[in-house]
Parts: structure tokens; sequence; C-alpha cells
């Protein structure tokens, strides 16, 4: 229950990127404005990738995920100031009311609670103009 009420007054979605970017060497640095922190393991960065998928409906779009980004092709990584690091291994695509997004998350889930001033992305091929926003929500895994 307390999940579900620091979801209600502290979730939220976090663009991190307020003006388009380009991810084109394999790893790139990004310095956080503001620290981000998970309050749900199932915290999660988004990365927009709609220019390079074509599809119109989200039963293509899953289709065509895989085959424009492979798994291992992107990954993350967030660092602390106090030198812990969280691995965003697990990739999906997602297409959202025609937005497509490649969702990064922990595949052994966010420790809530801590402060991440350093985000750290490896990808396997240029994307350029994209933004990148980090969900600070998603429901807990005792919801429906």
């Amino acid at each position: 229950m307390l999940s579900l009420l620091k979801i209600l007054f502290f979730g939220g979605a976090s663009l991190l990127t307020p003006q388009a970017i380009d991810l084109v060497d394999n790893t790139t640095i990004i310095r956080l404005a503001e620290p981000i922190s998970a309050i749900t393991e199932n915290a999660s960065l988004t990365i927009d990738v709609s220019q390079y998928i074509s599809a119109d409906n989200e039963k293509d779009a899953a289709t065509e995920f895989p085959r424009a980004f492979p798994e291992d092709c992107i990954s993350a990584m967030l660092h602390s100031k106090f030198g812990v690091s969280v691995f965003l291994n697990h990739t999906e695509g997602r297409w959202i009311n025609g937005q497509k997004l490649l969702r990064l998350s922990a595949s052994a889930g966010m420790e809530a609670g801590l402060n991440f001033d350093r985000l750290e992305l490896h990808v396997c091929k240029e994307i350029r103009h994209t933004t990148l926003t980090w969900y600070n929500y998603d429901k807990p895994s005792f919801l429906p």
C-alpha cells in the first residue's frame, strides 16, 4: 500500500534532455542537472526512437523493434555520487499513441530511494535527435 501511495504522490515522468540529443558514440555520458531516483523497482528510462520505426500500430511495431534494435544493442548505467551503479539491461520496444519508445529497466529491479546524478548510455548504432525520459512509476507487482 505504501508503494501505491508513493506512486500517486511522487511518481511521474522527468524529461532528462529538454532538447533533443544525438547518441552517436558507443558510450555517451550525461551529467544530470537534477538527481533522479526510483520510488518503485520498476522505474525506467525511455529513448524516443520514432524516426527509426516506421510501423503505425502496436502489432507491427512489436515486429520491427527487434530488427531495428537487436537485443543488447542499447543499455544504460545509472551512477550515484556514492559509487552505487545500476545496470539498465532489460530493453523493450513500446508503441504509445504513435510514439515509438525503447524502455530500459533493470532486470534485477531498482532499489528505491537511491539518487543518481550520472547516466551512461551504450548504443550499437547512432540514434539522432532523440529525447530521454525517466519514468518513476509503474504499477507495483502486487496490483493486477
